[in-house]
């Protein structure tokens, strides 16, 4: 155990992050400490993990009609270029887009096959993933803070991940966002969009295909660039975990000045991996504006992963929220960036 303190603050020291955050994370260790014992096999050197670069960003487009308007709060992949997509404001279910990409990993086009549903009330749908060897869905709700599962045509089952009851010290409409799931680690991963009520760190909690909760890990997001708390919503959006045991994690503030003109979204794709290292690498950042010459502010909520390019490439897909396109103003936004 001395040996993993020892690399968190070695890890904390190389980053910089003050006084007052270093006290902070050594405060929270024993509060996070997995459950299960790790062992120095972990304490690997940075060498040792493969840290993706981007290859190309894309332009974000949409395309209205074929995709009605929406509050585009996650997307998962089902294969063949279908799409699971979860609204927060829609009832209870999802949607199925079909998507193409060119040879260079953007969208070319976009429409919408149907939505699914339960027939129940809105749960405030956050995220979605699909878990191939059940062929079923798992859906993130921040009414209730819970992860329930639902069939292929929308219906809910009996199963649901046993998610911590420390969640439920959520903040309002700051609960459970972003979920991940990945079939070669059968792991799941979700985490609060906010940190909970008197914490500092956001707390990545794993769970088994079992649906039992594993570990806990500490995540510091970076500083918020508005220091207008009243006008921002600064979190945790979206997560995506791969095939390495590394996740990527996208954190967005968003800030809507009093009269929208000004307003902005600014969005930073990190990976990390939890399991092994505090440490996390900065993909990619993007800005998009609302201003009286350029209107692309874009909410980015739901990530997931896109096609493999020939080359080798990963494609990443997010999806925004337009409020219901806003006013007509907004747009439901696609945007893919290229890793490798």
């Amino acid at each position: 155990m001395a040996q993993v303190l020892l690399a968190c603050l070695n890890a904390i020291s190389s980053k910089i992050l003050g006084v007052k955050y270093f006290i902070s994370i050594l405060l929270v260790l024993s509060v996070f400490a997995p459950t299960h014992a790790q062992t120095d096999s972990l304490l690997v050197s940075d060498t040792a993990f493969h840290w993706l670069t981007l290859v190309r960003e894309h332009p974000q487009k949409s395309f209205s009609p074929d995709i009605p308007p929406g509050n585009f709060s996650g997307i998962t992949p089902l294969g063949d270029g279908l799409y699971a997509v979860v609204d927060d404001k829609k009832g209870d279910g999802f949607y199925v887009f079909k998507l193409r990409f060119n040879k260079r990993g953007s969208v070319t086009s976009a429409y919408n096959i149907g939505f699914y549903t339960s027939g129940l009330v809105n749960r405030d749908a956050e995220d979605i993933v699909y878990m191939p060897s059940s062929k079923t869905f798992f859906i993130s709700g921040e009414v209730n803070n819970d992860v329930l599962e639902y069939s292929l045509v929308g219906q809910r089952t009996i199963r649901e991940l046993k998610v911590p009851e420390v969640f439920r010290k959520a903040h309002a409409n700051q609960g459970l966002e972003p979920l991940a799931y990945n079939e070669s680690t059968h792991l799941f991963w979700t985490t609060s969009e906010s940190t909970l009520k008197g914490d500092s760190l956001h707390r990545l909690q794993s769970f088994g295909e079992d649906m039992q909760p594993l570990e806990q890990f500490p995540y510091q997001m970076d500083k918020p660039i508005s220091t207008d708390y009243r006008e921002r919503t600064h979190g945790v959006s979206a997560m995506t975990a791969l095939d390495d045991g590394s996740l990527l994690v996208l954190e967005r503030e968003a800030f809507t000045s009093h009269n929208k003109i000004g307003s902005w979204v600014n969005c930073k794709l990190y990976q990390v991996f939890p399991q092994r290292s505090l440490e996390k690498h900065l993909i990619h950042e993007w800005k998009t504006t609302m201003t009286l010459l350029q209107q692309n502010f874009a909410n980015y909520e739901g990530m997931c992963l896109g096609p493999v390019l020939k080359n080798g490439s990963q494609v990443i897909l997010l999806v925004s929220d337009s409020q219901n396109q806003y006013y007509g103003i907004l747009r439901d936004w696609f945007k893919t960036l290229v890793v490798k």
